[in-house]
């Protein structure tokens, strides 16, 4: 949905006093949160070259990519520039201790990103492949999707080929191409972390303690939120005038592989993109008892569970039921 159809919602669901506070940023939070996530990965590392064995592995495994996808969470901000008021240090921070680490720039990425911001349920959206229903009609394309197989090469054409799914490729802006710093930071940061991981623990530390727990609890994970947090069990074009607005009230265990930092809130989020993430359950609580939402507007939606998502999305595409089930939303 262009940003447009929003007007309605953002003029009357939050004021704008409430608004402005909402958007200050406070830097020594996402500083202080991507610290511990760093000393917590690099403590369960330590733990496996000191005591290696296969309880340590596995352990280190969930460690390393559940605190990574908070820093991916942290590093979506950034894509934002919520971090810092400074867009230089925002993606500077951002950059070195985050994005780089997993072969990204923060002034690259973030054109697709914020595209898809601009043009949520539009054809031109570059991660509506994401959530409509195409490719997901029977269980195994849609178990094939879920695992981030099927749709990584799409995302990386995205981001640092196309504008959108639906144009030729375009041309790459002078601002969007890899300088010098970029290069380095690239390279510092695989080197550091093939080097140190290898010689700390060895040569399959790499591949086992960085590259599959950030592919299967950050990569793969993030698809699947975007997935519950815009797919919607009716037709695409009928979820596409809805607006696809949708939160889930998960609990704290199912948020820490779903939606780490406030993730879950994310009607919030697409509502107002300039929230910082630790205010999004201050918007969303403004949002609840604003008068649209007390009169049960059906556009805007609650979900109770992620994974309860996922497996009623799951039997209503294999049943083809012709009745669509109703969403869950209230106030």
């Amino acid at each position: 949905m262009s940003v447009q159809a929003y007007s309605p919602f953002r003029a009357n669901l939050i004021t704008p006093s409430d608004l402005r506070r909402l958007n200050e940023i406070r830097p020594w939070v996402p500083v202080l949160a991507t610290v511990v996530h760093w000393t917590l990965i690099v403590a369960a590392w330590t733990m496996v070259a000191l005591w290696p064995s296969f309880a340590t592995v596995v352990l280190a495994f969930f460690v390393v990519g559940v605190n990574f996808y908070g820093l991916y969470i942290i590093m979506h901000d950034g894509l934002h520039r919520r971090l810092f008021r400074s867009v230089t240090l925002n993606d500077l921070w951002n950059d070195l201790t985050m994005t780089a680490s997993i072969g990204a720039i923060t002034r690259i990425n973030r054109r697709n990103h914020m595209t898809h911001h601009h043009s949520t349920c539009l054809a031109d959206d570059p991660d509506r492949f994401k959530y409509v229903h195409e490719g997901k009609d029977v269980v195994i394309p849609f178990m094939a999707f879920l695992s981030g197989v099927s749709p990584l090469v799409t995302a990386v054409r995205n981001v640092f080929f196309k504008r959108s799914p639906q144009s030729v490729a375009s041309p790459i802006e002078p601002s969007e191409r890899y300088r010098l710093r970029d290069i380095l930071l690239l390279a510092a940061w695989q080197l550091v972390l093939i080097g140190g991981l290898s010689y700390s623990i060895g040569a399959w530390a790499y591949p086992c303690l960085w590259l599959a727990p950030t592919y299967a609890l950050a990569y793969r994970a993030d698809l699947v939120r975007v997935f519950c947090e815009h797919s919607m069990m009716i037709a695409d074009e009928d979820a596409d005038s809805s607006m696809r607005l949708i939160t889930y009230e998960s609990n704290w265990f199912e948020k820490l592989f779903f939606a780490p930092h406030n993730m879950n809130y994310h009607m919030a989020h697409h509502l107002w993109p300039s929230i910082p993430y630790y205010n999004l359950p201050e918007a969303d609580r403004l949002i609840r008892a604003s008068e649209i939402a007390r009169k049960g507007d059906t556009r805007l939606v609650w979900r109770k569970s992620y994974v309860g998502y996922l497996i009623s999305y799951a039997n209503w595409r294999r049943s083809n039921a012709a009745i669509v089930m109703p969403e869950q939303s209230h106030a």
